[in-house]
């Protein structure tokens, strides 16, 4: 699963305009620069003994992400070390794109951009405006979909998967072979629709100002602590 999860984390880093990944042997970080969330970490396990080593550096701006198949125990781990856990779960998933349905709309405009690494998708109402979006990012024969979008005006009419289609064509045409993305509980729906697979589940919390200390190092949590 931890390779997964570090194809995952370059397309959605880039995605997102993030710098590089910095690594230990327990965890991937990124510097985020939010308010909150400064950083985040990415544990490269769920044994325990790793998720609490990593605990112990979520201090306050810093999250903490475990990939595991018990998402609800890493949460009550998460918990009992003083982090503050996210209630939604998010789940890392799959696909295979050439496999991926491509369905069509002649109802809107779909607009596609390249820019680099990275695909956008718009679709476009009558009157210009923006019905629904998403963006992936193609690295090697991985794509990374993320920010999917439809605007509450606009949906139940299978924008979503116009977008998803699109997307997973223009990746193909790219030479990327697997989907990756990390899906909300309401777009797990979806996407398993279009043949979308879980691996994991992606238990999320956030530090605060009494939780840990920096001495585990991942570079002192990214050289912020």
């Amino acid at each position: 699963m931890s390779e997964e999860l570090r194809r995952w984390i370059e397309g959605w880093r880039l995605c997102r305009g993030l710098g590089a990944v910095s690594e230990d042997r327990d965890a991937l970080g990124v510097v985020l620069g939010l308010p909150g969330r400064e950083r985040e970490l990415f544990a490269l396990t769920d044994e325990a003994g790793v998720v609490d080593r990593l605990v112990g550096l979520a201090v306050e701006g810093v999250w903490l992400t475990v990939t595991t198949q018990d998402g609800d125990g890493v949460a009550r781990r998460l918990a009992a070390g003083g982090l503050e856990v996210f209630a939604e779960q998010k789940v890392l998933m799959s696909t295979r794109l050439l496999d991926h349905p491509t369905p069509v709309t002649t109802e809107y405009e779909v607009e596609l951009r390249s820019e680099g690494e990275l695909e956008y998708v718009r679709v476009l109402a009558a009157d210009g405006s923006v019905a629904a979006r998403g963006m992936a990012a193609v690295v090697g024969r991985d794509a990374v979909m993320h920010d999917i979008q439809t605007d509450p005006g606009h949906r139940r009419r299978g924008l979503g998967s116009v977008v998803m289609g699109e997307l997973s064509r223009r990746a193909v045409e790219r030479g990327a072979e697997t989907g990756l993305l990390m899906a909300t509980v309401e777009g797990v729906h979806l996407y398993r629709k279009l043949g979308w697979v879980p691996e994991a589940t992606m238990v999320t919390a956030k530090g605060s100002g009494g939780a840990g200390a920096v001495g585990g190092h991942l570079g002192a949590v990214l050289a912020g602590g």
